[in-house]
């Protein structure tokens, strides 16, 4: 319980209050003491966001704060120009994220002819003052340990910092968006904290053999955009520069500089297929300052010149992510190697992969060298760990799977691999299918609702119009349940609302003419009917009594991507047409 707290917003810290280090001044601490600095911080610690906002233009940008009166973190995913704290100017050229204390005067000022793309969150800290059983007395806390440029991981930040600018547009119900922002903003911070430095990772690689490895590569991937010395890499590893370079090659089939300069090259490969911007600043973001000698350099790597290469048609793919091995099938290119679930024309070499963010990666680099990819196509849950395991073998291509629906995914690879026309003939044929589908259900059946759920190991789900939901909802039209109605309103179709849990048998708001359930486990079907049918309120629901239940594989409608969902399409087609069967 939290008795009172001793807040006052409008306050400005006097000059005694603020950070003693200047702006910028984070590596003149050791990161141990930073790090057991940033445990104590936050322990017992409140956090709750006050605004985010997230800027994108075309147009010059200025952003101008005489004194802060939030804890500020601000994140340029794109920005040319300056940022200026306590009137020292820092010229920004790249990915840059900085965090500064209530009181610190700060400007951003843009180029012209540049893009801008900015997040900027503000939140409030407070601190346990008292802390008994009976009562909890916090207090604004002004202070930061670390304050100015932070150095990535940038993909990392750049994920939550936009989940929290979401959050904060939301109209979750103020209690659970507090929680959720709490959440967010502890992981925002713990990843801005650096977590080792040389000494610890030096004590780390003697307790592991291999934690030299994960060192180094972590810190090239992190400082790929600047100058990265052979004998700063041996010092993180504690090794003799040679003796280390040897060690790297036998490790990752190429030396350190050749590392990060595949690395360099890949992400600019990725710019070129996935950005307009300019080939100077494309230069710049990946570390080279003369355009032209990037030029070269590129054209060495990678055969072709930087003006040339997004319109060359790469046809190596390697899919992380199952639905978008589906993408790559409908459009006609099979991947060389892929993550696989669900239904295929045909069946490339399969990758153990994990499925979710949280499981580990078992997939070795050879199986990445062996097929010499030209391009890894992923969702964004998997770009991390991808960066981490494989960045310097091929251009990694997220495609954000929150961000749009199964239309925009396909919209999106296709235009990435120069098969628009291919995305147009399957929406088209689609379209033609949906059509034919509609007419006849409304021919044999009328007008139907249909509430579709999951029992899985998951726990028990009631969708919506995307994932298992989309072929009932969006391709064939039905009306959803009163419940889910609800929920959809006033979201964008296929991105504003995907699911909610429900309990089995309790059905107020869900009642439908139809319903659909996919197990995880088509062999315990005979014992999952009768363990609902021995519930008393199982038979309550409109669709029990007319017999209008359909027990369906989960493995075959967890696929949302356009060639598993022709096939859905066909299933719930041949379940809504037949005739009631009483369970």
């Amino acid at each position: 319980m939290i008795s009172k707290r001793n807040i006052d917003h409008n306050r400005i810290p006097s000059d005694n209050e603020l950070p003693e280090r200047p702006y910028g001044d984070n590596n003149k601490r050791s990161t141990p003491s930073l790090h057991k600095e940033l445990e104590h911080f936050l322990k017992h610690a409140l956090l709750e966001l006050h605004q985010a906002k997230h800027i994108n233009t075309h147009q010059p940008f200025q952003w101008h704060k005489a004194a802060l009166t939030h804890h500020t973190f601000i994140y340029m995913h794109r920005f040319t120009g300056t940022l200026n704290a306590n009137g020292e100017p820092s010229r920004i050229m790249r990915k840059s994220a900085c965090l500064f204390t209530p009181g610190t005067s700060l400007e951003l000022v843009s180029e012209a002819d540049h893009e801008t793309e900015v997040y900027i969150i503000e939140y409030d800290l407070f601190r346990a003052i008292e802390k008994t059983e009976a009562r909890r007395i916090y207090e604004r806390e002004l202070h930061s340990p670390v304050t100015g440029l932070i150095q990535g991981p940038f993909y990392g930040i750049q994920r939550i910092t936009a989940q929290i600018t979401e959050l904060a547009q939301s109209d979750h119900e103020a209690a659970s968006r507090d929680i959720k922002a709490q959440l967010l903003l502890t992981d925002l911070l713990h990843m801005l904290w650096p977590e080792d430095n040389k000494s610890a990772a030096a004590e780390e690689n003697q307790n592991n053999p291999e934690a030299w490895l994960k060192t180094t590569l972590q810190y090239m991937q992190q400082h790929y955009m600047h100058e990265i010395k052979l004998d700063t890499l041996a010092e993180l590893a504690g090794m003799h520069p040679s003796y280390y370079s040897q060690l790297f090659k036998s490790r990752m089939q190429k030396n350190p500089i050749e590392y990060i300069t595949h690395l360099r090259m890949n992400r600019a490969k990725e710019m070129l297929l996935t950005s307009d911007l300019r080939i100077r600043d494309i230069a710049r973001e990946v570390g080279y300052r003369d355009e032209f000698y990037f030029s070269r350099r590129f054209r060495n790597f990678a055969g072709y010149a930087p003006t040339a290469y997004a319109k060359q048609v790469h046809r190596n793919i390697v899919s992380l992510s199952y639905p978008y091995t589906d993408h790559l099938m409908t459009l006609g290119i099979t991947p060389c190697a892929a993550q696989i679930q669900g239904h295929l024309p045909h069946m490339p070499s399969s990758l153990k992969l994990p499925f979710h963010a949280y499981e580990p990666w078992e997939q070795g680099r050879q199986a990445f060298l062996d097929v010499h990819p030209e391009l890894i196509l992923t969702k964004d849950n998997a770009a991390a760990k991808a960066m981490e395991h494989i960045g310097d073998v091929a251009p990694i291509i997220t495609i954000p799977w929150n961000e749009t629906d199964v239309f925009g995914h396909l919209e999106r690879i296709s235009s990435i691999v120069d098969r628009t026309r291919a995305a147009k003939n399957w929406l088209d044929g689609h379209e033609r299918k949906a059509e034919r589908a509609r007419k006849k259900i409304k021919e044999l059946a009328g007008s139907l609702t249909v509430a579709v759920g999951t029992l899985t190991a998951k726990g028990p789900r009631m969708y919506s119009h995307r994932n298992f939901g989309h072929v009932f909802y969006r391709t064939l039209q039905l009306a959803p349940p009163p419940l889910i109605q609800a929920e959809l309103h006033g979201k964008a179709p296929g991105v504003g609302y995907n699911w909610m849990p429900f309990t089995p048998g309790e059905w107020h708001g869900l009642e439908a003419d139809v319903l659909v359930l996919a197990i995880d486990n088509m062999h315990n079907r005979a014992t999952l009917m009768q363990k609902l049918k021995n519930d008393p309120l199982w038979s309550s629901h409109p669709a029990v009594r007319n017999g209008r239940v359909h027990l369906v594989d989960w493995s075959a409608w967890v696929v949302y991507a356009p060639y598993s969902i022709n096939i859905q399409l066909e299933e719930a087609l041949s379940m809504l047409t037949s005739r009631p069967v009483l369970l």
